[in-house]
């Protein structure tokens, strides 16, 4: 994508609403003075004023001020915020981060906006996240080259794979820290520092993601051609096994997975 020449508004200045924002201005393509924020409390907020973004208080006034929003706020507190700025909304593009809020719940507290859904990760900070997308407005040729600055766009056929994408890409960032942190753990076990450990886990990542993105085996291929027959590598994995980590994973996932749906129904 070249330049992009609209302003963009981020109601909600939350972990979230920052990893956008910073993912635009890291792209290059989009210029802090493009961008503003909306959020109760600016202090937060500061290190991206000063790289040009403008910061408010007041969701209306950023909904005034811009042509697309990014509404990421809490689902709790979503179609609050959206009833709120509805006057705001003619003729807008609205994309909305809240998990499990349907797009027809959205569209209930806003008669005069497009609405689209999404669901990114917090890695789209650095231009390397997942965005999961889906809806139909007139511009989504236009949306999905102004995301795919932030990272992977996967546009969804229907509107529940988002709830399966929350749980495997937007808590992935949590998951795939458990275990560099139990992995750097180990390492301050035996004796290394905690920098020299936290080092060889973190890199250990994202060469494993290297070769098997270049490679383009599956993680199970790989696993095999690492843990040779009587070596170390077989023993620790046959022990995971014996251990019934697969199944303990799961479990851990389906308490994501019921977490997620009781909200979906409270917000019914």
């Amino acid at each position: 994508m070249d330049k992009f020449d609209k302003k963009i508004a981020i109601i909600g200045g939350g972990h979230i609403g920052q990893a956008l924002a910073e993912g635009f201005i890291n792209s290059g393509k989009i210029s802090g003075s493009q961008l503003l924020i909306s959020n109760p409390s600016l202090e937060k907020l500061a290190h991206l004023a000063h790289q040009g973004v403008e910061i408010t208080s007041d969701n209306i006034v950023a909904a005034e001020k811009v042509g697309i929003i990014f509404l990421a706020v809490k689902p709790l507190v979503t179609e609050q915020v959206l009833g709120e700025i509805n006057d705001s909304l003619k003729d807008k593009t609205v994309i909305s981060l809240a998990a499990v809020v349907s797009i027809r719940n959205l569209k209930k507290h806003s008669k005069n906006a497009e609405i689209i859904r999404i669901m990114p990760n917090m890695a789209v900070a650095c231009n390397q996240g997942v965005i999961g997308l889906f809806g139909n407005i007139q511009d989504k040729n236009e949306i999905k080259q102004l995301l795919s600055v932030l990272g992977s766009v996967v546009e969804m056929e229907r509107e529940e794979d988002l709830d399966s994408l929350t749980l495997l890409s937007g808590c992935g960032p949590a998951i795939v820290s458990q275990f560099i942190e139990l992995l750097a753990g180990y390492g301050k076990k035996i004796g290394l520092s905690a920098d020299i450990s936290q080092t060889l886990a973190l890199q250990t990542f994202k060469g494993t993601t290297a070769i098997l993105e270049r490679s383009k085996l599956l993680p199970s291929q790989l696993i095999q051609s690492v843990s040779t027959k009587g070596g170390i590598s077989e023993a620790i994995i046959t022990t995971m096994e014996a251990q019934d980590l697969e199944t303990n994973f799961t479990k851990a996932m389906d308490a994501g997975y019921v977490k997620l749906a009781k909200l979906k129904e409270s917000l019914q």
